[in-house]
């Protein structure tokens, strides 16, 4: 058998550095953080100004499990050498997304060219003629899934339901705008796969604790870093 090649472990991107997933976490909290600068007037009104950024933090609870499943979790955080290192985080789709509207396959094609900076993005391959907007129950798409286009690694969330056409093209609000533009040759990620996240862990340091029947527990936090 050849000798292991660890060059994946030292690539300068996160190519190949994959967090394990043999165990499904139980919980996902979410987090979503948006800068905004606020200052108060002498009338007390407020004055607001978003950064326009954007980031996810993802907090994971596992089940109690046993040294052989634990030991992965453990190398890996050591080969990441703690936040040093991106990775990739395929987050369960089933945790983290609705799937009663998009729950399928199907390929999902930007229709023109958009811009950075903008936030309607208009997407081929959905249901006709459904209804958007707030308090919709049938859209093409809901407002609150995450999405991403195959062209970066940025996630984004959808900020309202959106409606479709005849032709099954919808116009997705998303938040925050678009970091990369993208053409009429992008595509959405599948929304019946797990969601890969390119991540960083929230610490330099993993905890985790054993009890009599050794049986471990873990808990371990995470931030999006959708460009190295």
């Amino acid at each position: 058998m050849p000798l292991t090649n660890y060059q994946y472990l030292d690539n300068v991107d996160a190519t190949g550095r994959e967090f394990p997933v043999h165990i499904k976490p139980t919980k996902i909290q979410v987090s979503i953080e948006q800068p905004t600068l606020t200052s108060t007037t002498n009338a007390l009104t407020t004055q607001r100004r978003s950064l326009g950024a954007h980031r996810i933090q993802l907090e994971y609870t596992y089940p109690p499990m046993s040294a052989d499943d634990m030991q992965p979790f453990i190398a890996f955080f050591n080969a990441m050498q703690g936040q040093a290192k991106a990775f990739n985080l395929r987050v369960p789709k089933e945790l983290i997304n609705d799937s009663t509207h998009i729950a399928d396959g199907s390929t999902h094609t930007s229709t023109g060219t958009t811009v950075i900076g903008q936030r309607e993005v208009t997407v081929s391959g959905f249901p006709v003629n459904k209804t958007g907007g707030q308090g919709a129950t049938d859209p093409a798409i809901k407002g609150g899934n995450f999405i991403q286009f195959n062209n970066h690694d940025k996630i984004y969330v959808v900020a309202e339901n959106g409606g479709s056409d005849g032709s099954g093209n919808c116009d997705i609000r998303i938040e925050p705008g678009l970091l990369t533009a993208i053409s009429s040759s992008t595509v959405l990620n599948n929304f019946d796969e797990d969601i890969p996240l390119h991540a960083i862990f929230a610490a330099s340091s993993i905890e985790f604790d054993v009890n009599s029947a050794l049986l471990y527990g873990f808990k371990v936090k995470f931030i999006e870093q959708w460009t190295d």
